[in-house]
């Protein structure tokens, strides 16, 4: 007797281990059918992505080609046709410049190889920096900033904050470049800093068209685009805010959206602030020095 029951032991472990087994290798055929299943979206992402990407560096360096060649054949007499042709050159160019700085943070992003720089930056310095590289886009429109600075800890004080100067630069880029470009004409772009105890809110309100709800859920996917339309000068394709909402991951901040009471959206950056610089305390200068303004 006791050997029998010795094997039905045995034998209702074995089962049992069968049983394990078999829910281990559904529990596999299911993490391999879902990774073979983000490949493939991830392979026609790509595609999707490098596609769009060819437009916008292929579509203006054609149109400043085409300006260029047709201001060769102009004469002296046509001074006035030559201006508008420079400024749409300068438009083609001005984009695709920032286009390809969000392209250059987006392949280091994929490749793990961006890295922070921390140093002290003034957020005042910062802003006037960003409304002068807009100043022509922003005339064009006839469109206004309004900036607002809080320092909570130190009232009326400006603003210092140890963050990646880079990386707060073409957050604060995009987010206006979105707006500048969705805000109708005459309008106002408020751009409001507030820091608080370790703390730096940056918020970007327009009175634009504002994001549906079902927008919003894909505005920050670099693959994807509300405006399937390729257009060099009206750009769509949300690789800017997927450097938006990394960069601010990285920084170990957050992004929100909110629509305003008189319409557009407004975009709030929360990032904490870094509680030492890491030996780039120079890279603000070296910044303001080195790249065109616009």
């Amino acid at each position: 007797m006791n050997s029998i029951s010795e094997l039905e032991n045995e034998l209702g472990m074995c089962r049992q281990q069968v049983l394990q087994l078999k829910k281990e290798n559904e529990e596999l055929v299911i993490s391999l059918y879902q990774v073979n299943e983000k490949l493939h979206d991830s392979e026609r992402m790509k595609g999707h992505f490098i596609s769009n990407i060819t437009n916008e560096i292929v579509n203006p360096f054609a149109s400043i080609l085409a300006l260029a060649k047709n201001i060769k054949q102009l004469d002296e007499s046509e001074i006035s046709k030559i201006h508008r042709m420079a400024g749409l050159i300068f438009e083609e160019a001005f984009h695709l410049d920032f286009q390809l700085k969000n392209i250059f943070a987006a392949a280091l992003i994929e490749s793990g190889k961006e890295e922070l720089k921390f140093s002290a930056i003034s957020i005042n310095v910062l802003s006037d920096y960003i409304c002068q590289y807009f100043h022509t886009l922003l005339n064009k429109k006839n469109i206004r900033f309004s900036v607002n600075f809080v320092n909570e800890l130190n009232p009326g004080a400006n603003i210092t904050f140890t963050s990646d100067w880079e990386k707060l630069d073409l957050i604060l880029k995009n987010l206006i470049s979105n707006s500048i470009k969705y805000s109708p004409d005459g309008s106002v772009i408020d751009l409001e800093f507030v820091y608080g105890k370790e703390k730096l809110s940056m918020k970007v309100s327009d009175h634009g068209k504002g994001i549906s709800q079902s927008d919003r859920k894909i505005i920050f996917d670099r693959f994807k685009q509300l405006d399937e339309k390729i257009n060099s000068i009206n750009t769509g394709h949300g690789l800017g805010l997927s450097v938006v909402q990394t960069y601010t991951e990285m920084l170990g901040g957050k992004v929100s959206l909110t629509d305003n009471s008189g319409g557009g959206i407004c975009v709030m950056v929360s990032i904490p602030e870094s509680l030492e610089t890491n030996g780039w305390d120079d890279l603000e200068d070296f910044l303001l020095t080195s790249e065109a303004s616009y």
